[in-house]
Formats: C-alpha cells, structure tokens, sequence
C-alpha cells in the first residue's frame, strides 16, 4: 500500500472550481473519509487520484511519486463507485475476477489463485454463496456487495470507496460498515472513502475530511470533529439534531462581556471564553455581533432556576424518543433545541429554565445565514 498526498489540489471546470486548493496526506494503512454535502466536490477529488479526471493545478503523489500524468491503468488504484456497474453477461464470479484477469495481473492471479482470492473476499462479504448467479438475479443490497468485492479482491497501492454501501438498507450498512472497518485492519490497507452519511465517516474512519464547496474546512480524528467543530459549517453537518447556532450582540458591562440574542436571551460569557468570542466578531449595524454555537446534549433543562446565569423561554415544540426527549425553543432568529437526559414530559408554551454548558460553547465566524428550518 501507498501514502498518498494531495498538495495544493485545484480542479476547475471553465471558471467554476469544483475543488480548491486541497491539501492532505493520507498515510500508507490509514482510513480517511471525505464528508460532505453533494456537489461538495467528494468524487472528483477521488476521480482526481484515480486518474479519471485531470488536475488544474497542483500535485497528487503516491509515496514519493508524483502521478499527475499518469493514466489510470498506471496507477495501481482499485476503486468502487455508489453505482453498482457489474457486467450483466458475467456471473457474480466473473465480475469480482474481473479486476485479476486484467493483462497487468492476470500472470500473478492463476485459476487457481483467482478462485481462491475471490472466494475469499466473496464469504467476507456474506455473497459467497451468490458467485454462480448473474447480476439480474440479485437483490439491490446484493449487487452493492458484489460490486464493492470487485473493487477489495486484489491489493492496489490505494483503495478509492465513492459511497459503496449507500443503497443498503439499515441492517446491511451496519454490517458492512463493520465489515469494511476489519477489512482495513486486517490487510492494512490505504482506504479514502466519499461518503455524505457523517455517521459513516464518525465509525469508519481512522481521520475525516469535512467537505465544502471544494475546500476542506477540517480534516482530523472523528472525535475531534463531532466534538469540537472548526467552523459553524461543520458543526450543522455533523450531528444530529445539528449544533445550535445562534447571532447575537457582544455587550460589556462592568469589564463584563455577554451575549445578547434578541429580547429574550441574554448570558454572562466566562472570562477565558470572552477572547475567542471577540476573534471572530464582526461590526454589523455599529454592533459587535458574533456566532455562538452548542450541542443540543449539552444545555440543562429544569423548572427550576439552575445557576445565575440560567434564562427562561417557553416551549415551541417536543418530540420523545425512547428514553430521552428534544426539547425546542424559540429564539428571534432560529430554534434552539435540547436533548434531555431522559424523557420529560412538558407542554407547549411551558416555561423552562436553561443552562448553558460553557465548557462546551463555541464562537465562530459567520459563514452563512442561520433560517428556521
């Protein structure tokens, strides 16, 4: 296997830039997921190290090895798209030995070994049983499972997944989300997986690439991301209900800084916290407004006063989950919402008292509109 770095990636279609200025090593036996929305510019990045689409600027290396002017078939990449591409004349079988009777591999791979290494990948993946059929025969999930053991049979320098198991059904993407994640254990392989399911990226990867609008806005271990988002941009793509995002005046009374959010919402900010919400405040209207962020686990709810800096706002709306409740609120510009500990019963329009986790408060610079949704 290969590491493999991108340095300064540019990919431009006439004037439009589908991807900008990407940068990041994947290292030999690592699992990177790039997450993202569609149009993020997830494939082409893939397409990119594949050979399929040229570079504009900029260098892929393989190792060492710069391979911009390679063609594919000199890459030695192995790659699985979210379309499952089997030829409809060839068996199950047929298809997977594909990428091994290639005149590149077909003297490493004697009948004897193809068998054996389709075999292989073919139980791994629980379709060994289905290697006599032709593709018309097979369910959706099947055929997924077929078409991303073509891509895992053989060992390339780097394994390029463009959401391979996107059209599974609940059950079979757990299974082979855990499946994927063994392989890659076991065999050490170089894996960049596309995918738009962050909760994909958050299980599978070793590191994962948030994706927007061709540039990366974070790349680092899955928990680094969930937990403590770069930009308010992350923050709603990652998690589920998303972080609240709220903007609001910067205000200082005393040599005390707080943050104002409309008539309703306003909290004292603790004093290490007050720097990093005045780095990204912007002037807006002759105010100094900023971007708050927190995770909806990490507000209290009570019907009691819980600290001094505890605010009241009536219930917008409700929905309980089997031992938990999200709790929503309404500020003048968004919702704010809260996952309970457990599941609570209340009313819309009922007054709740809440706490803000400060230890688990965010300050970014704003980079799009907040809407209710």
């Amino acid at each position: 296997m290969a590491e493999v770095r991108l340095e300064n990636v540019t990919k431009l279609y006439g004037r439009k830039a589908a991807v900008r200025d990407v940068s990041f090593v994947c290292k030999e036996g690592e699992f990177i997921s790039i997450v993202g929305p569609t149009g993020a510019g997830k494939s082409t990045i893939l397409k990119m190290i594949a050979g399929i689409e040229d570079i504009t600027s900029g260098k892929i290396y393989f190792d060492n090895r710069v391979v911009n002017e390679l063609l594919p078939q000199e890459r030695n990449v192995s790659m699985a798209f979210e379309t499952y591409n089997l030829y409809p004349h060839f068996s199950v079988y047929e298809n997977i030995a594909f990428p091994l009777r290639s005149p590149r591999w077909k003297k490493s791979f004697p009948p004897e070994k193809e068998k054996r290494k389709v075999e292989e990948i073919a139980n791994f993946l629980g379709i060994g049983e289905l290697l006599d059929r032709k593709p018309q025969f097979l369910s959706g999930g099947q055929k997924q499972r077929a078409s991303l053991a073509r891509a895992l049979v053989r060992k390339p320098e780097v394994y390029l997944l463009d959401e391979p198991i996107a059209h599974l059904d609940a059950r079979l993407k757990f299974s082979t989300q855990t499946l994927l994640r063994e392989f890659a254990t076991k065999y050490g392989s170089t894996i960049i997986y596309v995918t738009h399911d962050y909760r994909e990226a958050l299980g599978l990867s070793d590191r994962m690439a948030v994706l927007r609008r061709g540039v990366i806005e974070q790349i680092d271990a899955p928990e680094q991301v969930y937990y403590y988002p770069a930009t308010d941009f992350v923050g709603t793509l990652i998690g589920e209900p998303p972080i609240n995002l709220m903007d609001g005046e910067i205000i200082t009374r005393d040599n005390k800084a707080f943050f104002k959010a409309g008539k309703d919402f306003s909290i004292q900010v603790r004093e290490d916290l007050a720097d990093a919400m005045n780095r990204v405040a912007r002037q807006e209207d002759g105010k100094r407004i900023t971007r708050l962020g927190i995770q909806c686990d990490d507000i209290k709810l009570s019907r009691d006063k819980i600290s001094d800096n505890s605010f009241q706002l009536p219930v917008y709306a409700f929905v309980h989950e089997a031992e938990r409740s999200v709790v929503t609120f309404e500020l003048k510009d968004t919702f704010l919402q809260v996952r309970t500990t457990e599941r609570t019963e209340c009313r819309v329009s009922e007054m709740f008292w809440l706490d803000f986790d400060q230890d688990r408060m965010f300050f970014f610079k704003k980079t799009f509109e907040i809407t209710k949704a």
